[in-house]
């Protein structure tokens, strides 16, 4: 009998099924985003059942076997491949957040081995102590350049000419910018030139930039998740904590 082909994956979110398994959502290095179902998982006092319903949680490098065809697939063989990465706080929070984009923003399918490696990199960068929004900042703009709606930061869409740090831009449509005179009506959403130039670099070092950074990429961001806000956001929103993120 052939042996069950292994996908390295993450899981990005878990849902009851019926009355003992899981529907998933898996990020798998070699197909993409996978649905799956966990069967039986949720069956109470069966030990293999909860044995791998243990390994089932987001931020645990896992392999797993995939069955049958078309959009859902059926879980197989589950390890894990190390112990989860240990997220905390508004870590944590900014970890679900990134998923949550993943799950809405990814298509089914579509191997996108450049975001699973910059996934992996970003959840042991959160891990440790790097500045959190540098790191978001920058996974959110790779993401959009990866799925074909990146930003064009260095020159303006509509005359080519490069951006300049001294003048201030207004995003047009998806993705370009154009110039604005001086003295525009201060109702009209502006970025400094110099800010584009900085999140080009991936340099979030200053404060204005990082503000600017957020302010434009959940305008990009939301222009491809539609009307529907992510829920993610919305623990942000709490008292109890930091607000700086997403």
């Amino acid at each position: 009998m052939k042996a069950a082909e292994l996908h390295r994956c993450w899981l990005l979110h878990a849902r009851p099924y019926r009355d003992t398994s899981l529907l998933l959502d898996l990020f798998t290095q070699e197909e993409g985003r996978v649905g799956a179902i966990a069967r039986g998982v949720r069956a109470v006092g069966k030990g293999k059942a909860i044995s791998k319903r243990s390994l089932l949680q987001p931020f645990v490098p896992l392999q797993v076997s995939l069955s049958g065809r078309g959009d859902l697939r059926t879980l197989g063989q589950t390890e894990a491949l190390s112990a989860g990465v240990p997220l905390l706080g508004e870590r944590l929070l900014s970890a679900l957040y990134v998923n949550e984009l993943l799950v809405r923003l990814l298509p089914a399918h579509e191997k996108e081995a450049e975001v699973f490696e910059d996934y992996s990199r970003l959840l042991y960068a959160l891990a440790g102590n790097a500045g959190l929004e540098p790191l978001l900042r920058s996974f959110e703009l790779q993401l959009l350049d990866v799925l074909g709606y990146g930003l064009q930061l260095t020159h303006e869409v509509v005359t080519g000419e490069i951006i300049h740090a001294d003048a201030w831009y207004q995003l047009q449509g998806e993705g370009g910018f154009i110039r604005q005179p001086p003295g525009v009506s201060d109702t009209l959403v502006l970025y400094a030139g110099n800010d584009l130039m900085a999140m080009a670099r991936r340099d979030f070092s200053n404060a204005e930039t990082r503000r600017a950074a957020k302010r434009l990429l959940r305008t990009a961001l939301q222009q491809q998740l539609g009307s529907r806000e992510l829920a993610s956001r919305a623990l942000f929103a709490k008292p109890a904590l930091p607000t700086s993120t997403p």
